[in-house]
């Protein structure tokens, strides 16, 4: 009687302080489980100097790793690594490339990975390709003179493409690069035909149609499993999450599903976080809508790039990476999130931090990555979407339950959770990022009958962390 009064107390209690304001009734159910967790990352900044000086320092790997702690990184897979014409694509080899080209912009990927890798050796290092060499392309550059967009049906008079007798050269370029990465020390967990397959940009693109993505990736698969590669997985097409117009993201889907190779060959469906490119796309409907359309393939959904909002609080709970963050993993189902950039020199919608410090934004973003490890299977929280937003995370294997909730409203919340098939839960920690805090330790939450309160600030973001019998 003494467990279950306290606990009517502590309710009350919550009650006095918000008035009439109802609380967040939320069912945890461990039983009940989704997508496993494969990490979070970003890519870098390479086209800058200082960027590159910052990224070589053992500070600032360490930073990335065990400070924000990011898991996955993406890196580009840089056309002008091999210039030079080669009409037999068998003669295409990775100690031909020029690691060093654009002032380093290649190799400081491998750098970077290699050394994040000594921190971590299960560090997910994924690759996209921009734009092939030139020489494959019928425009003959990287790039286009002016920005434009195709239909996955058709290229129009767009000439911004990779020439169909090059599709093998394409691909064994492709697992060139692989095997470099490999022979260096940060090899490739998964890689990425084209990066938004649908736009021509006059920075580093490459289109592809949907007809021509189906055959390209069905094609990578084939020589990267003879090349020993096997393991590495490829993911695409890369496109908006949102853009299912007719010719959009889900017409590249239908074209991949359309094709037994190509569908058997693709091992990640991921998509890109904007809503037209540079605007970040916040919405739970869209991440929702994409799953729905692949559901039923069995293969995870990542979001492989995107913008993450403002950094100055409130916003990185309202409109911003915490939206971003809930959003994709709890409407999409989303194992992987790895959005634009780790760091730019100014609070930038497009990075995380600015330079080597942490601002509101950074902090919102590691109450999932601090916490939510790789292997964690994401677990029923009823309702996900309320007042107080509430994603909860599962690694069985190491014990640890992490719930991560939401107040973007500028009252308080009384939260209530009431657990199931979670044998041996007592505490949980809490930690809150608010207008006054930094992921900052507020108290233990006693757990009592299988049910835990709590009452969230205005404008906050809460991490709880326990542990369960194993």
């Amino acid at each position: 009687m003494r467990t279950r009064g306290m606990w009517v107390m502590g309710l009350l209690f919550v009650a006095a302080l918000v008035g009439p304001v109802r609380a967040t009734d939320v069912v945890v159910d461990g039983a009940k489980r989704y997508q496993t967790m494969e990490g979070f990352g970003t890519c870098l900044i390479a086209w800058v100097e200082r960027f590159r000086n910052l990224y070589r320092t053992e500070e600032f790997q360490k930073l990335y790793v065990e400070g924000v702690g990011c898991n996955m990184l993406r890196v580009n897979m840089w056309g002008p690594t091999f210039e030079k014409p080669t009409e037999d694509w068998t003669r295409i080899r990775c100690e031909d490339f020029d690691m060093n080209a654009d002032r380093g912009r290649p190799q400081i990927f491998v750098d970077f990975g290699r050394g994040i890798r000594k921190l971590d050796p299960q560090i997910k290092i994924i690759g996209t390709v921009w734009s092939p060499p030139a020489w494959m392309k019928m425009n003959q550059s990287i790039t286009d003179k002016k920005s434009s967009a195709i239909r996955a049906g058709s290229y129009g008079v767009n000439d911004n493409r990779v020439k169909p007798k090059y599709f093998p050269h394409f691909c064994q370029w492709m697992v060139e690069y692989v095997k470099l990465h490999d022979r260096q020390g940060a090899p490739f967990y998964a890689v990425s035909p084209g990066n938004e397959v649908q736009f021509s940009q006059s920075f580093e693109s490459c289109v592809w149609n949907g007809s021509d993505f189906a055959t390209i990736v069905a094609m990578l698969r084939a020589r990267l499993d003879a090349e020993g590669y096997r393991h590495v997985k490829i993911f695409g097409p890369e496109t908006m999450t949102s853009h299912l117009y007719e010719g959009g993201t889900g017409s590249y889907i239908k074209a991949i599903r359309d094709n037994p190779q190509a569908l058997e060959s693709l091992g990640v469906f991921a998509t890109h976080g904007y809503e037209d490119g540079v605007k970040p796309e916040m919405s739970a409907n869209s991440s929702r809508r994409f799953w729905n359309l692949i559901a039923d393939t069995g293969k995870p959904f990542w979001i492989t790039e995107g913008g993450t909002g403002n950094h100055d609080w409130p916003a990185p709970i309202q409109k911003g990476v915490g939206n971003a963050l809930h959003n994709a993993l709890v409407a999409g189902n989303c194992s992987a999130f790895v959005p634009w950039q780790i760091t730019e020199g100014n609070k930038s919608i497009h990075a995380l931090m600015v330079m080597s410090t942490y601002t509101p934004k950074t902090y919102t973003a590691m109450h999932y990555t601090r916490f939510i490890r790789p292997g964690a299977r994401r677990i029923d929280a009823q309702p996900g979407f309320g007042t107080v937003e509430v994603g909860a995370f599962l690694h069985e294997a190491a014990g640890d339950l992490t719930l991560v909730a939401l107040n973007s409203t500028d009252r308080e919340q009384p939260l209530t959770l009431t657990f199931r098939n979670l044998n041996g839960l007592s505490t949980l920690k809490a930690y809150r990022t608010s207008a006054s805090e930094n992921l900052q330790e507020v108290r233990d939450v006693t757990v009592q009958d299988r049910r835990a309160a709590f009452l969230m600030t205005p404008q906050s973001i809460v991490t709880f962390s326990g542990k369960i019998a194993r």
